[in-house]
């Protein structure tokens, strides 16, 4: 039953005006928007907490791409994806289900607000869903993928203390080392050591590993901006992100045709690129340029 792509014809027989409306919230557990939000709250909220939630949300991705290559469980034919909807890699589980599972989740645990445990709900749910509407996934994938999203972010967020006490022991360099040589190691491993999935590859992952690794240390160190724009002028807010927005999906569209992600190490280093620029590079400029 879970496995059978007929749930995604009566999800379809019984809404069938919800396609657009699948369409645009399942860009919500795309990676791209998840990079958007946490690069939101460290240009503007909080540092120390996205960079946390950043961290969350690559043991996500990472542990996923892993678990689809090792069950390498084809998606449902394409004949059953709705039109213009494009998938890549295997099914099992929803990336989707399990990263939102893992991110929404992360940030209501930290904000231990009853409307936002409701609104991560609601999102997971549908994202969820939307991956089933849209025939790209089978049921079994969803519910695997929140299953261990749900697991995983309860362990993550009982370890959170200890692993900070842990990390706080070293210095900050060593940590950023150690974490560069795991993306490139990991990538390494992917490009030669195992077969590739359908149509992806691990380059995205293994450049944010180490974007991720770099970005911030460098900002904490040589730069150290305040979220709190000067004067309190929350107009200074939205130009940073306005601004930012343009540099960091501009560089990674342009750079796609020098950095193209049908190469692994290519890709790797557009998106490594992309997080520099972003986590390290713009927040220098809008501190220079007094934003």
């Amino acid at each position: 039953m879970f496995f059978d792509p007929g749930i995604t014809e009566a999800l379809r027989n019984a809404l069938p005006w919800a396609g657009a409306f699948f369409r645009a919230i399942t860009e919500l557990g795309s990676e791209l928007f998840y990079v958007a939000l946490i690069m939101v709250g460290y240009w503007t909220y909080r540092k120390r907490d996205s960079v946390i939630t950043a961290y969350v949300l690559l043991v996500s991705v990472v542990t996923n791409y892993w678990l689809k290559l090792a069950i390498a469980n084809p998606r449902p034919d394409p004949s059953y994806w709705y039109p213009g909807v494009e998938a890549t890699n295997y099914s099992t589980p929803s990336g989707h289900a399990q990263n939102s599972s893992m991110l929404f989740g992360w940030i209501a645990l930290k904000a231990r607000r009853v409307w936002m445990t409701i609104l991560a709900v609601v999102l997971v749910f549908l994202i969820g869903i939307s991956r089933v509407y849209l025939g790209v996934h089978y049921l079994g994938d969803v519910v695997l993928g929140w299953g261990i999203g749900i697991i995983s972010v309860l362990v993550l967020y009982k370890l959170e203390d200890p692993v900070t006490r842990f990390v706080s022991r070293y210095r900050q360099e060593y940590l950023a080392i150690a974490m560069f040589l795991l993306g490139l190691v990991l990538t390494a491993v992917s490009a030669y050591l195992v077969p590739q999935p359908p149509g992806d590859n691990f380059g995205a992952l293994g450049g944010l590993i180490m974007g991720v690794a770099v970005a911030f240390p460098l900002e904490d160190r040589y730069v150290k901006f305040s979220v709190e724009p000067p004067g309190g002028q929350k107009w200074r807010l939205v130009l940073r992100i306005t601004i930012g927005f343009v540099m960091v999906i501009g560089a990674m569209i342009g750079l796609s045709g020098v950095l193209p992600s049908a190469n692994v190490w290519l890709r790797s280093v557009r998106y490594f690129l992309v997080v520099l620029l972003g986590g390290f590079v713009w927040p220098a400029i809008f501190k220079r340029l007094n934003l």
